[in-house]
C-alpha cells in the first residue's frame, strides 16, 4: 500500500507552488487540500515574520486557489481549499495536524548559490515541525516514481524511509537504488584505515539488508556505498542514475532545533535535480 490518504499542498501563487500542486494531484490519495499562504514579498522579507491579516495582500494567494481548483477539476480530483494568515510554516503544519493530513507538498523555486547551502526557512521549518512526510518539488521538474534513490545511514529515521521506499517501489514498479555514504574528512581514511574499513563494512551490511528486503518483495534494487560529503554523494548519484525521486529520513528535533533540518537533508534539497521526499512518519 502506498499509504498516503490526505495530502496538503501549500500554494502561494508562484509557478513553483502551482506546479507542485499539479504533481501532487497525480499521487493516489483519498483527499487533497490546498492552503494559500502569502508570498515572501507580501508577507515581508524578515524570515519567519508573521503576516498581519490587515496588511498582507492576498491577491496572489486568492488567485492561486482559483487556479488550484481549476487544476484539480481538470485532473478529475476533488480539492478542498483554505486561506489564512500567519507564519507560513506554522499554519501549514498546524492545518496538516488538525485535518489529519499524512503528506505535505511544497514547491521549490530556483535557488541562488547561497540558498543552495542553506534551504529557505519556510521549507526548513515545515520539515522541522511536521509530524508527517514532506515532499519538496523543484520548479520545472515533474514527479515520477520510475527510478528512486534511498539515502540511508542505519538510523531509525532511515529505516522508516526504507519502509516508505519499499512501499512506493511495490506500488509503482520502481527501480530502487540504496545509497549509504561514509562521510569522512579528507585524509581520515589514510590515518585510520582499519576504522574506515570497519565503517564501510557496516554500511555495506545496511545496504544489503534493504536490498534483501526489496528482492523478497519482487522490487528491482541495487545498492551503493560511497565515501565523501554525504549530500554531494547523494546528489551526484541521483544525477548519474537519472533518479526521479530522492527519499531520506529526517532526525527528530526538539525546541528551536526543530526549526531547522539536518544539514545533509537541507543541502540535498537545495542541490537535488529531482523531488525529495523527507520521511517523518
Amino acid at each position: 500500500m502506498l499509504g498516503y490518504h490526505y495530502i496538503l499542498v501549500a500554494v502561494d501563487g508562484s509557478e513553483a507552488s502551482l506546479q507542485a500542486l499539479e504533481e501532487a494531484l497525480r499521487i493516489p490519495a483519498d483527499q487533497f487540500l490546498a492552503v494559500a499562504v502569502p508570498q515572501a514579498e507580501e508577507a515581508g522579507r524578515v524570515i519567519g515574520e508573521p503576516a498581519h491579516p490587515d496588511t498582507v495582500s492576498w491577491e496572489s494567494a486568492s488567485r492561486a486557489l482559483v487556479i488550484s481548483r481549476n487544476l484539480a477539476k481538470n485532473a478529475g480530483v476533488h480539492l478542498e481549499t483554505s486561506q489564512r494568515a500567519g507564519k507560513p510554516h506554522e499554519l501549514i503544519v498546524s492545518l496538516a495536524r488538525s485535518q489529519g493530513c499524512d503528506l505535505i507538498v511544497v514547491g521549490r523555486r530556483g535557488l541562488t548559490l547561497s540558498d543552495k547551502v542553506m534551504m529557505g526557512s519556510v521549507t526548513a521549518r515545515v520539515i522541522g515541525l511536521s509530524p508527517v512526510d514532506v515532499l519538496v518539488v523543484p520548479r520545472h521538474n515533474s514527479l515520477s516514481f520510475e527510478t528512486m534513490l534511498l539515502a540511508t545511514d542505519g538510523s531509525r529515521y532511515s529505516r522508516q524511509a526504507a519502509t516508505r521506499s519499499l512501499n512506493l517501489a511495490q506500488s509503482f514498479g520502481s527501480n530502487l537504488h540504496i545509497l549509504a555514504v561514509l562521510d569522512v574528512h579528507f585524509g581520515s581514511e589514510h590515518g585510520f584505515p582499519e576504522a574506515t574499513a570497519a565503517l564501510c563494512h557496516r554500511l555495506e551490511e545496511l545496504v544489503a539488508e534493504v536490498t534483501d528486503q526489496a528482492e523478497s518483495l519482487g522490487v528491482t534494487c541495487q545498492g551503493w556505498v560511497r565515501q565523501g560529503a554525504a549530500y554531494r554523494e547523494i546528489v551526484n548519484l541521483a544525477q548519474e542514475l537519472g533518479a526521479h525521486l530522492i527519499i531520506m529520513g529526517s532526525h527528530g528535533r526538539t525546541g528551536l532545533k526543530r526549526l531547522l533540518m539536518g544539514s545533509v537533508t537541507e543541502r540535498v534539497i537545495g542541490h537535488a535535480p529531482s523531488p525529495v521526499l523527507v520521511v517523518r512518519s
